[in-house]
């Protein structure tokens, strides 16, 4: 163990001692406020020798050891106590005994026992001051504790207080009375530049940016000293970021910026990241010298990706630069997919080791970000370990859930929440909703609905299109008409909602008759609407109804957006009009990669090939970069063509060249183009070779290509491949019954009929339809 030196004893320690030795206990008193860590203990030891010595607790004395009380005690709960019997051992208390109670209240928030000892001041026959009132003003938390502080400022003649009316003003604006405030304001306009930046900041905080203007600019106009907080207040109001770059300029001008005022600088920072101004912000942080906690977490907000983010974090902790909770909750944000696990684990192990784990937003901000990166298991020890959570840490692990498809943890993880009559956010809500959506859980979904109507959340509109969609992918579209034909008023953004639940429920037909009815009646439809109901006519080939929306795609400015432009071509190429779809396609935006791949898709369906590399090519050339669906097309258009050494060469390329991993759409146009030439034991192998499980559709299509080859081993394989994924398939039994009569096998064939027999396996009755003009 290390030996204590003198070296290493603080002076207050010394010096207590000394004073000790010559029974000067008052001075030893005093002494033990300099303490390095404020000691309590140490104190009240003190006091009790100072007390047992005979001395008497003189005014002075006495309000420092209150003050050093309400710096040193956590709580009012323990505070007051402390306050109001040293206040009862003080011999004559002056005014200045009860402001060091009176602000130490006020540090806590708590009107009552400030109004309390405020009262007692009075009756005591002592005058309040300035400072009385002032911790008055501070301690008010509700309108009624401001106007009665309000009354007895007037009342004992402090009207004229720049700070107590600035402090007035501040309490009815953060209460949204801008009517108290204005009063306030107007009554005593005392020219003092802190009473104008009050009601200034008291507009911004109520969204009244204009009146804010028009204060700052009567200020101005009077002369008054515009300081940075001024200025600063007035940056978090400007609604253009042209105001902001004047505001900037002016900072410039009177010589705030460049390390005068970290503040303002860190406010222009925020307002061009803001207004997505980023390179602006940038220029700003690095102009600042001498940068604090605020700026470089501001400096990670602005980063382009979370690998960036990570690096500036990574450069503050590596050059021992402040950081706090806001920096890491802001590089947590950041960190997301499967790539950034290990700097996220890595941020973690940084809140462990300073002590943040303690802090509710940095653990809430751990588990959001393992959801985000896939660790589920993680994100629940983070939950788990944590001392006091709040409900943003219950709504972060259901989120988390949601993202990862972990269905039944939600569900679970929510009833939990609403025992303890925690609220869950209108987010968590959402996702909720979303898994149920995947999971096609129709009963859980209307659980949610019941919860909504006993939440009061059945006016809001997010809400409501969350619940639209549900239903309308569990193959609930009854419950989503009802939820629909239940809503007062029906903006653009529950329309959108309900014709993209009738999509997914594949009542196309209904999304025409709702998007006829709601143009019919001249309501709001937008750019989304249009694509939605352009996609409907694609999907049941009405060509003429098509051309319809186009036309008043065209006539209402909507055939500018990139999804209504590809959904034009889209719905031509469905209907087999490719010279439209060219004729829209040449009239489409050239990086819109959407309407390139759909007019791939046309001409890759009708198997031109040629065309579909001509403009594959083309878009290469334009700066726009394949995805998946190009090389769909591409794939598509080889199937089609029976094009089996080019589909080789674009399968094993797109990795190489574009990085983009195939999916089993990509393998089963290839597995489709192998079983459609007759080369069956090549398309086994790619099956077997891929990177991902096959599905049922991978292996009915190679069944059907040995129906078609009389391949009798290999369609058994794949007939028996198919039935363990969908033992139900009845295209399995017909496709294998139908191999072994062309092969002439019919003891097999009638032995397959009985077997559908007897599992009642029936074929699905097939249909067509026409359209009656």
């Amino acid at each position: 163990m290390k030996k204590l030196t003198a070296k290493s004893i603080p002076p207050a320690f010394t010096a207590i001692k000394s004073f000790l030795r010559q029974n000067l206990f008052p001075q030893a008193l005093k002494a033990s406020f300099s303490l390095p860590t404020p000691n309590l203990t140490i104190t009240d030891a003190l006091y009790s020798l100072f007390i047992k010595s005979g001395f008497t607790l003189h005014p002075f004395l006495s309000a420092s050891l209150i003050s050093h009380s309400s710096i040193t005690l956590p709580t009012a709960t323990s505070f007051f106590p402390r306050a109001i019997n040293l206040l009862n051992d003080t011999v004559f208390p002056d005014v200045v005994v009860y402001n060091s109670i009176l602000s130490g209240l006020a540090r806590f928030s708590q009107p009552d026992p400030v109004f309390l000892v405020f009262n007692q001041l009075r009756q005591q026959g002592l005058k309040p001051d300035a400072y009385s009132l002032s911790s008055l003003i501070k301690a008010c938390v509700e309108i009624t504790h401001n106007g009665m502080a309000h009354g007895v400022s007037v009342k004992l003649g402090f009207v004229k207080n720049a700070f107590l009316i600035s402090g007035l003003i501040e309490n009815y604006s953060k209460n949204g009375l801008l009517t108290g405030a204005e009063v306030c304001f107007q009554d005593n306009r005392c020219l003092d530049s802190v009473v104008w930046t009050s009601m200034i900041n008291g507009y911004v905080w109520n969204n009244e940016f204009d009146k804010a203007k028009d204060v700052f600019k009567e200020m101005r106009g009077l002369g008054l000293e515009t300081n940075e907080f001024t200025l600063t207040t007035m940056l978090g109001g400007v609604l253009e970021v042209k105001e902001g770059e004047q505001i900037h300029g002016f900072s410039q001008k009177i010589g705030f910026l460049n390390g005068i005022s970290i503040c303002l600088s860190n406010a222009i920072m925020s307002m061009y990241g803001r207004f997505g101004w980023t390179v602006d912000a940038i220029k700003v942080f690095e102009e600042i010298p001498e940068r604090d906690a605020v700026s470089w977490t501001q400096r990670i907000g602005m980063a382009y990706n979370g690998l960036q983010a990570f690096e500036v974090f990574r450069f503050c902790i590596s050059g021992n630069l402040e950081v706090n909770e806001y920096t890491l909750v802001n590089v947590l944000s950041r960190i997301e997919g499967l790539k950034m696990q290990k700097l996220g684990k890595q941020v973690h192990a940084f809140c462990h080791k300073d002590g943040y784990q303690s802090v509710v937003s940095v653990c809430n901000a751990l588990i959001s970000m393992y959801g985000k990166v896939g660790e589920v298991l993680n994100a629940e020890c983070v939950f788990n370990e944590m001392i006091a959570k709040d409900s943003v840490s219950w709504n972060a692990l259901i989120t988390a859930y949601a993202d990862n498809g972990v269905t039944g943890k939600v569900i679970s993880l929510f009833s939990q929440m609403r025992k303890l009559a925690l609220g869950p956010s209108e987010y968590t809500i959402a996702s909720i909703l979303d898994v149920l959506s995947g999971s096609n859980s129709l009963g859980l979904a209307m659980q949610i609905h019941s919860f909504l109507i006993k939440w009061g959340s059945m006016s809001d509109d997010s809400m409501l299109s969350c619940l639209l969609n549900s239903y309308g992918k569990c193959n609930g579209i009854y419950h989503s008409r009802r939820v629909f034909d239940e809503i007062d008023v029906v903006d653009v953004k529950l329309l959108n909602a309900m014709l993209s639940a009738l999509g997914h429920a594949g009542n196309y037909s209904e999304i025409l008759e709702l998007f006829q009815t709601r143009w019919s009646s001249s309501a709001e439809v937008n750019n989304v609407t249009f694509s939605l109901v352009l996609k409907a006519c694609g999907l049941l080939t009405e060509m003429e109804q098509g051309r319809a929306i186009h036309s008043l795609a065209l006539k209402s400015g909507a055939d500018v957006d990139y999804y209504v432009e590809s959904a034009i071509v889209d719905v031509y190429c469905k209907c087999g009009s490719l010279d439209d779809a060219e004729h829209a396609f040449r009239c489409t935006s050239k990086d819109n990669l959407a309407a390139w791949n759909a007019m791939m898709m046309g001409y890759a369906h009708c198997g031109f090939y040629d065309k579909v590399l001509d403009i594959f090519s083309g878009m290469v050339e334009s700066g726009n970069q394949p995805d998946e669906i190009s090389y769909l097309a591409i794939l598509s258009s080889c199937c089609h063509a029976g094009l089996v050494n080019e589909a080789h060469y674009y399968l094993n390329t797109m990795f190489k060249i574009d990085k983009i991993i195939p999916k089993l759409e990509h393998y089963a146009c290839v597995v489709n183009l192998l079983g459609h030439v007759g080369l069956l034991e090549e398309a086994l192998n790619i099956i077997d070779e891929m990177p991902i499980l096959p599905d049922a559709h991978i292996w009915q299509i190679l069944l059907s290509a040995c129906t078609i080859h009389n391949n009798i081993d290999l369609g058994k394989v794949a007939a028996k491949k198919l039935l363990e994924l969908q033992p139900e398939n009845d295209s399995a039994f017909i496709l294998l019954a139908n191999l072994y009569a062309s092969a002439e096998i019919w003891n097999e064939a009638v032995d397959l009929r009985k077997e559908m027999e007897e599992k009642v396996v029936t074929k699905e009755t097939g249909y067509s339809w026409i359209q009656v003009r």
